[in-house]
């Protein structure tokens, strides 16, 4: 991992209340920072702020004309010169956060900014900032002993799991943008822009592991998506490809584009295919492709798991392929006017 926040500690703290704009919610801003946290509450608190963070994706703040217009940015970089206007540099923040909050998907909720120390990246020591967003809620009770009897309450309250949207930023490279860690557990949509996008104005940074990430997702677009278009293929060839892509990353530190195309598709029309589709796909997501590259070991090991090698047959049956497809036969029975697999084995597992 590119950083260890087993040393963790919290500095400073501010919490606000930031709505859904479009919903007419408002923004309630505190002028205090929060109480100095007993050792169990600042272990369960960072243990909190951290989870979200698995992978060595890295981010940097971007801004079409100069970084130094990204509002979150500046406010930052003036903290880490001089971190004497917390809570001012956490308000601006906050309202540019409710001026970015449009969408209907948007939940309002609490939002922190921390000032952790302890914290290492790239074995060095430095300075971080984290901002976070808590959306959902989640219900539990507590049991109380009444002289006589048991009584309970209910409550609503932040799910401790981990924060719905989160990000931390690292003082290093900071006239690149800083090195930035980013979460939100919503995906797809325009929910999915805001955080990442509208407030935060982040860019990937290139780097081994965003190399492989994209590297790979072009594999997979390839295999399902353009291969089915150009060439007459069943479902067992796709997921053998598949299957022979995962293999290649996970034995190959070092990625050679010319290398993979050969050994994973073979024959040639498939590997012309491959290369047109790479320059293709590289143009049209606007993302760096490289041809020789060093694998990223946690990209690999995440990205893996996007190549399935399932046959998903109607809601009957689930056929998971990880051998040679020539085992496995498909046709048409006449009689029952349905599909069919043949599958040989030598024995039961």
């Amino acid at each position: 991992m590119l950083y260890d926040f087993s040393a963790a500690t919290i500095k400073k703290m501010v919490i606000h209340l930031v709505g859904n704009k479009t919903e007419g919610e408002d923004v309630v801003l505190t002028d205090h920072h929060l109480r100095i946290l007993a050792v169990e509450e600042e272990e369960l608190l960072t243990d909190f702020f951290f989870k979200p963070f698995k992978t060595d994706e890295l981010f940097a703040f971007r801004h079409h004309d100069d970084v130094t217009q990204n509002i979150v940015y500046t406010a930052l970089a003036d903290q880490f010169r001089a971190p004497v206007q917390f809570i001012e540099a956490s308000k601006t923040i906050a309202e540019h956060l409710y001026h970015h909050s449009i969408w209907s998907g948007i939940n309002g909720g609490e939002f922190f900014m921390v000032y952790f120390d302890g914290i290492l990246f790239n074995e060095e020591p430095v300075e971080v900032i984290g901002m976070f967003k808590s959306e959902r809620k989640t219900k539990s009770f507590n049991v109380h002993d009444r002289e006589d009897r048991f009584d309970i309450t209910f409550h609503s309250g932040i799910n401790m799991s981990k924060p719905d949207k989160a990000c931390l930023v690292f003082k290093t490279e900071d006239e690149d943008g800083y090195r930035v860690l980013m979460h939100d557990h919503i995906t797809k949509g325009e929910e999915a822009k805001y955080w990442r996008n509208d407030f935060l104005g982040l860019g990937v940074v290139v780097n081994e592991y965003s190399l492989t990430k994209n590297y790979m997702n072009m594999c997979k677009n390839f295999v399902m998506e353009q291969i089915p278009e150009e060439f007459e293929v069943d479902r067992t060839l796709q997921i053998e490809l598949m299957n022979r892509s995962a293999e290649y990353f996970t034995q190959n530190e070092k990625v050679d584009s010319d290398d993979y195309s050969r050994t994973v598709f073979e024959q040639p029309q498939l590997v012309e295919s491959f290369n047109n589709f790479k320059e293709q796909y590289a143009q049209e997501s606007n993302i760096e492709l490289e041809d020789h590259f060093t694998s990223s070991p946690a990209a690999v090991k995440k990205q893996k798991k996007m190549f399935k090698s399932i046959l998903k047959l109607d809601k009957n049956f689930h056929i998971y392929v990880h051998g040679n497809n020539e085992l496995i036969e498909n046709g048409f029975d006449e009689k029952r006017g349905m599909k069919f697999y043949k599958v040989f084995y030598n024995y039961e597992v």
